[in-house]
């Protein structure tokens, strides 16, 4: 269509790319429509929790044309169609503006590409009584896929009011009850339910290192483990009450998995 229209800001457009832009238009759409129905279906099968676990890749593999969970054919950990999909699935409203101002060691929200939240979903071996936290959930992307692929409960904390009410009403939309999200400071947020923690980064330095002690208390309790993805991960590999379940490796962006170490009171 942007090509057909910088053709017609000629002088004297010829008439037959007057009738191309007007055939162009229908079936742009057309297409929409299609578009439109078939999210709309998708949505009102995952309310009848006819899409998790198996089913839910299968679906996905079968409108992309890829396994969702092979990545041999990306040359990076980027965003791709899987994403653009995933965008579809779940959010079915404009996408809000940041409406709080974050504090100064608070990193910039970013989503998790999906790729790599099925990457974690398959590494992470969950187990039916695992409760999954994202630590600055955002809109909801990583909280509500670990839930539908998994099928354990999940949590989300979020800081923005607008990103939280925003995943809240996905949420509701699609009638997850197993999925709730908490606006709060990471740092005031209640962890005594978690088993698996999963951080992209949401924030560093001293605030990052307060949650950490948070997360070390609880471990004093029971036993936890933690999640890791970006730049974050070289703090988190850095303490001591924590065990690596993954080799060592420089590149912030692939997945790291940790386990508490110590004695439980």
């Amino acid at each position: 269509m942007g090509q057909i229209e910088a053709l017609l800001q000629s002088p004297s457009p010829p008439g037959e790319l007057i009738s191309l832009r007007s055939r162009a238009e229908k079936v742009k759409s057309v297409l929409e429509r299609i578009d439109t129905n078939l999210f709309r279906r998708l949505r009102a099968t995952i309310r009848k929790e006819g899409f998790t676990g198996a089913a839910l890749k299968d679906m996905m593999e079968e409108y992309l044309g890829l396994k969702a969970d092979d990545t041999d054919h990306f040359d990076d950990p980027g965003y791709d169609s899987l994403d653009i999909f995933i965008n579809r699935l779940f959010f079915f409203e404009a996408i809000p503006q940041q409406t709080k101002d974050p504090e100064p060691e608070m990193v910039y929200y970013q989503k998790t590409p999906a790729r790599i939240v099925f990457d974690l979903i398959e590494a992470a071996r969950f187990s039916r009584e695992d409760v999954f936290v994202d630590i600055g959930s955002g809109m909801g992307q990583v909280t509500f896929l670990v839930h539908l692929l998994a099928g354990i409960v999940t949590k989300g904390i979020e800081f923005d009011p607008a990103f939280c009410d925003y995943a809240m009403a996905c949420g509701a939309d699609l009638h997850l009850s197993h999925v709730t999200f908490i606006n709060r400071d990471a740092r005031q947020a209640d962890y005594s339910e978690g088993t698996v923690f999963f951080m992209f980064t949401p924030f560093r330095g001293a605030m990052l290192q307060e949650v950490l002690e948070l997360l070390r208390r609880e471990s004093m309790g029971r036993r936890i483990k933690i999640i890791s993805y970006g730049p974050c991960t070289a703090e988190v590999a850095g303490q001591s009450w924590l065990e690596s379940l993954t080799p060592a490796d420089n590149d912030p962006y692939k997945l790291a998995f940790f386990r508490s170490n110590g004695e439980l009171i």
